[in-house]
C-alpha cells in the first residue's frame, strides 16, 4: 500500500515538473554563489558552504511542501486522502518519504556540481554526507508537513508557515552544518557524535508526530474548509 502511495506522491511531482525544476534551479543558484563569496582559506570556505548549504535546503524544503499542498487543496485532492482506504498515517510517510527523497535528490545534484569546482567536497565523503542528508531530510519534512497543516487556513499562511517553522529547526540546521564541517574535515565520529543523536532523535520525533496527528490535522483541516465554504456559500446566495 505505501509503495503505491509513494508511485503517487512522485508522478504527482512529476507533472508539476515546474515545482521541482524552480527548486533545482534556487538551490543550485545560492550554493553557486556562494563559491565566489569567500577568501581563499579551505576552512573559511567549508563553514560558509555549510550554511549557505542547509539554509538553502530549509528554503526548498518549505517551498516543496507549500507547492504540493497548495496543489491538493486546489485540486480537491484532501477529501480523497481522508476517505481513502488507506491509512492517514502511511500517506503521512508516503509524504515523508517522497519530499526526502526529492531533497535527497537536489543534494545529490548539488554535491556531484560542486565537487567538480572544489575540492572542498571529495568523491569518497558524499556518501557520508547523504546519510547525514536524509536523517535531516526527515526531520525537516515530517515537521513541514504537521506545521503546515496547522497554519494552512490562515490567509497569510505564506509568511506564517516558515515563521512558525524556522525557530523549530534551527537546531536541527546547526547540528547538520556542524556535521558537514566535521566530515568536511575528515574529523573522527566522536566530534560529532552528539550532534548525530540529537538529529537522530529530530527525525524520530517528526516521524512519531506526523504518524499520530496527520489525520487529526487533515481533519480539522477538512472540517473548517467545508465550514468556510457553507459561510462563503450563504454570504454570496443573499
Amino acid at each position: 500500500m505505501i509503495m503505491s502511495l509513494i508511485k503517487n506522491e512522485f508522478l504527482l511531482e512529476i507533472k508539476s515538473s515546474n515545482n521541482l525544476f524552480y527548486i533545482t534551479f534556487f538551490s543550485l543558484s545560492c550554493l553557486m554563489l556562494s563559491v565566489f563569496s569567500f577568501p581563499p582559506s579551505e576552512l573559511n570556505e567549508i563553514i560558509i558552504l555549510s550554511g549557505f548549504f542547509w539554509i538553502i535546503i530549509a528554503l526548498a524544503s518549505i517551498k516543496l511542501i507549500e507547492n504540493s499542498f497548495v496543489r491538493e487543496r486546489e485540486e480537491g485532492i484532501y477529501d480523497l486522502i481522508y476517505t481513502s482506504s488507506a491509512d492517514n498515517y502511511l500517506v503521512f510517510l508516503a509524504k515523508l518519504i517522497t519530499f526526502s527523497l526529492i531533497l535527497l535528490g537536489v543534494q545529490l545534484l548539488i554535491f556531484t556540481i560542486y565537487s567538480l569546482i572544489s575540492t572542498t567536497i571529495e568523491i569518497d565523503k558524499i556518501f557520508q554526507i547523504l546519510i547525514l542528508c536524509v536523517v535531516s531530510n526527515i526531520g525537516l519534512i515530517g515537521l513541514g508537513i504537521l506545521i503546515y497543516l496547522m497554519t494552512s487556513l490562515s490567509s497569510t499562511r505564506s509568511f506564517l508557515f516558515p515563521l512558525i517553522l524556522f525557530p523549530i529547526i534551527v537546531p536541527l540546521l546547526i547540528h547538520s552544518s556542524n556535521i558537514f564541517i566535521a566530515l568536511c574535515l575528515g574529523m573522527e565520529i566522536s566530534f560529532y557524535t552528539e550532534s548525530m543523536v540529537l538529529l537522530l532523535t529530530f527525525a524520530i520525533m517528526a516521524t512519531v508526530l506526523g504518524v499520530n496527528f496527520f489525520e487529526r490535522q487533515l481533519f480539522l483541516l477538512l472540517q473548517r474548509l467545508k465550514l468556510l465554504f457553507v459561510y462563503k456559500f450563504r454570504y454570496f446566495s443573499k
